[in-house]
């Protein structure tokens, strides 16, 4: 009992003393130990947040197949980071990037994946070589030269001779017309896929080899079913040097991997996908467009696509 009334007594005799204290200096009390409880907090942070290592001079390298199928020695990876950090200390406010050499690279963090890697690769490099490749390009504009030789070498030898105003300007028609169709045409034209192993322990870089090797090299590439093609079928011919793999020596996790090779990459666009294969990637000329209609003056923009509307489909439980 005695306990109790001494420890009222002593709640009321603070509350007294409360009392009697300017309300300034009462609320500048509580702001200082706020702000003592967030220098606190932010400290703590900062000490306990991890650091991302620095990458080590060998995974700044990658190794792809040359036109003989056989693998490369390392080379040096490009790096626009690294490009812009190398320029004159005064920088200016808006540093112009450097020139694209691809239209789209593709970056896949990989790590452990020698069993779902064949699947994702064959539905991708199907649509890079459908969308943005350069086989397909020359073939048909080496068709259809032959096809206007010909068409030129009938002409000349079954019609008569035209007035020259009138000719003329056909042909420069002719000419302004395939002239602007080419130059569109080769626009969005060239791609990439860079694997960044994740500091893999079984054979993924070894699949990314044989799966570049054989659509590089064999007239009959051999098909892979994917989580959006279950079904196999005879896989589309690439350039050589379109597949680039790259080893880190230790795991950074996803988010590191994904940094990593977008570090890295030539192209004009730059997308990531898993290697699993979820994304569909008949999806990825809606990132384009989007992209293209926010893009600023510079040509920067950015596109998200969401799979939480895939959330228990078959091919993101896979």
């Amino acid at each position: 009992m005695m306990a109790g009334e001494s420890w009222t007594g002593v709640c009321v005799h603070c509350a007294e003393i409360l009392a009697n204290v300017p309300p300034q200096i009462l609320l500048a009390t509580i702001a200082a130990t706020l702000l003592g409880f967030l220098v606190l907090f932010y400290v703590t942070l900062y000490i306990v947040a991890p650091i991302p290592r620095e990458p080590l001079p060998e995974e700044k390298t990658y190794r792809t197949l040359s036109k003989d199928g056989s693998i490369t020695e390392p080379e040096q990876l490009p790096c626009w980071q690294d490009a812009q950090g190398k320029r004159s200390v005064r920088k200016p406010a808006h540093a112009d990037m450097e020139s694209a050499e691809v239209f789209m690279s593709l970056v896949v963090p990989a790590y452990n994946e020698e069993d779902r890697l064949g699947g994702m690769l064959e539905e991708a490099v199907n649509y890079l070589e459908r969308m943005y490749g350069t086989l397909a390009a020359t073939a048909a504009a080496s068709a259809s030269a032959s096809a206007n030789g010909s068409a030129k070498r009938t002409t000349r030898s079954a019609t008569r001779q035209r007035k020259p105003a009138e000719n003329g300007h056909a042909m420069n028609g002719h000419a302004a017309t395939n002239g602007a169709a080419s130059a569109s045409a080769s626009a969005d034209k060239g791609w990439e896929i860079i694997i960044v192993s994740d500091g893999s322990k079984d054979k993924t870089e070894e699949m990314a080899f044989s799966f570049a090797r054989d659509h590089q090299l064999s007239l009959h590439p051999k098909g892979y079913a994917g989580p959006w093609t279950p079904g196999t079928q005879e896989g589309v011919h690439i350039p050589p040097g379109t597949i680039r793999v790259v080893s880190l020596a230790q795991n950074r996790g996803k988010g590191g991997a994904v940094t990593h090779g977008m570090r890295h990459v030539r192209g004009q666009y730059v997308v990531f996908a898993d290697a699993d294969g979820a994304s569909n990637f008949e999806d990825l000329g809606k990132l384009v467009t989007a992209c293209r209609a926010i893009e600023d003056p510079a040509g920067r923009g950015l596109a998200v696509g969401s799979r939480a509307h895939m959330v228990g489909s078959e091919a993101v439980v896979k």
